[in-house]
């Protein structure tokens, strides 16, 4: 479903049946049908699997479990709404029902143009700031501004759906007929097209390539970093930071296997970013919450062999990775989905009567593909959603199985309570 434009754009739509033989009505709703199906049980497993595999509940999946919420909503009523509507060649349910299908609809569709825009300020955020963000980043303020980005999409949609008719005093609307009574000229729609769709995007894309460039400088510095290892001398010290404590270089050497770093915490601590991307974020720091603590200036000395910092940073930048080829999955599909429509949305801006009604429902139509879409993007992209699904498809499901997350190599004081 597109924010940016009512079903019927042009106010003497006639929709489909109406000159339709009955194999084609057939067709389109047994294909409509497993759309939507596929759309309810594809999100209805991410919230199952968000409810029982604990690996999976961290504050970047919280977003994905929002975006999944608003499909959900999109496959069980706003596909099978709009092509009973198509089949019927009429509104026949009322005005009432009109106005309810139309707030929910693009509310649940505004919503998740906010949720992707949350997804792709967080991923930027915890690439470029990860001390200063993930220490704030926690599920409570996930929470927060997840329900700031349904609370804004209500307010934005849902009072002028169901109150213009009251505002201006008369329901300009056809009989037989549902569409957005104030989005019914083309050039009011051709500004909520820029609004809801191309700003959104222009903003994500932009993110997305800041997101690429600082993980691959970040991939260019690991190279760095394991090309500066001494082979055989496992042992060495971290090269964490430039700066070392006044008088280090003085100091006498370090036995081997304890040489160590006297560092300033505040670029100590950028080292210790390794934080799994998709791990709870509260208490990522946890072991070094102290350091932060210290005034400016203050050292700290931890043992931090070289070989150690490597391997840590391999692992943040796999999933740094990893979490972005996510996000590049669900925008991809966003795009492909979303533009044809608001393409025709502008040319209808300028041409009124050059885009074919049968067109118009296609694109219609293929905006709420992109909540069929992404649960498998979810899937194809994320390990844990990838056995999760799989696991409950086959009723093989053992909450057992994941009672304990495998302990990584080289972990940092990681609470074994903390399993998310």
């Amino acid at each position: 479903m597109n924010t940016s434009a009512p079903p019927a754009v042009s106010p003497n739509i006639t929709v489909l049946a109406p000159g339709k033989g009955p194999w084609q009505v057939a067709f389109i709703g047994i294909t409509t049908g497993l759309l939507s199906l596929a759309t309810v049980t594809g999100n209805l497993l991410v919230l199952i699997s968000f409810k029982v595999n604990t690996e999976l509940k961290t504050v970047n999946n919280y977003f994905l479990l929002s975006l999944a919420c608003a499909d959900l909503i999109i496959g069980t009523f706003s596909m099978n709404l709009y092509t009973t509507y198509l089949l019927m060649g009429h509104w026949a349910l009322g005005t009432l029902a009109c106005d309810l299908w139309l707030a929910l609809d693009y509310v649940a569709s505004n919503a998740s143009v906010m949720n992707l825009l949350l997804i792709s300020f967080d991923r930027y955020f915890s690439v470029t700031r990860p001390l200063s963000y993930r220490a704030k980043r926690t599920p409570r303020r996930a929470a927060l501004m997840i329900g700031l980005a349904w609370l804004v999409s209500f307010i934005l949609w849902a009072p002028a759906i169901l109150f213009w008719q009251y505002l201006v005093g008369e329901r300009t609307v056809l009989a037989g007929q549902c569409y957005i009574q104030f989005l019914s000229q083309p050039i009011i729609t051709f500004g909520t097209a820029m609004a809801a769709f191309y700003l959104p995007v222009t903003v994500m894309c932009t993110l997305y390539w800041r997101i690429y460039r600082e993980t691959e400088n970040r991939a260019r510095e690991l190279a760095a970093l394991q090309g500066s290892e001494t082979p055989g001398k496992g042992g060495g010290s971290s090269s964490s930071s430039e700066r070392s404590q006044p008088g280090a270089e003085g100091s006498p050497e370090t036995p081997p296997g304890r040489c160590c770093r006297c560092c300033r915490a505040p670029r100590l601590l950028q080292a210790y970013s390794w934080k799994e991307e998709e791990e709870e974020d509260e208490g990522s720091m946890e072991s070094l919450t102290s350091s932060e603590g210290e005034e400016p200036g203050s050292e700290v000395v931890i043992k931090m062999p070289m070989e150690q910092l490597a391997k840590r940073k391999t692992f943040s930048l796999v999933k740094e990775k990893k979490a972005a080829r996510t996000l590049s999955a669900i925008l991809l599909a966003f795009i492909l989905t979303w533009t044809p429509y608001n393409i025709m949305v502008l040319v209808s801006t300028f041409c009124k009567d050059c885009v074919p009604e049968t067109l118009w429902e296609l694109g219609y139509w293929l905006c709420y593909v992109n909540s069929t879409i992404n649960p498998m993007c979810y899937a194809l992209c994320n390990k844990a959603f990838r056995d999760t699904f799989r696991l409950l498809l086959l009723c093989r499901w053992d909450k057992r199985r994941w009672r304990k997350i495998p302990k990584r190599p080289g972990s940092v004081h990681r609470t074994p309570s903390r399993q998310c």
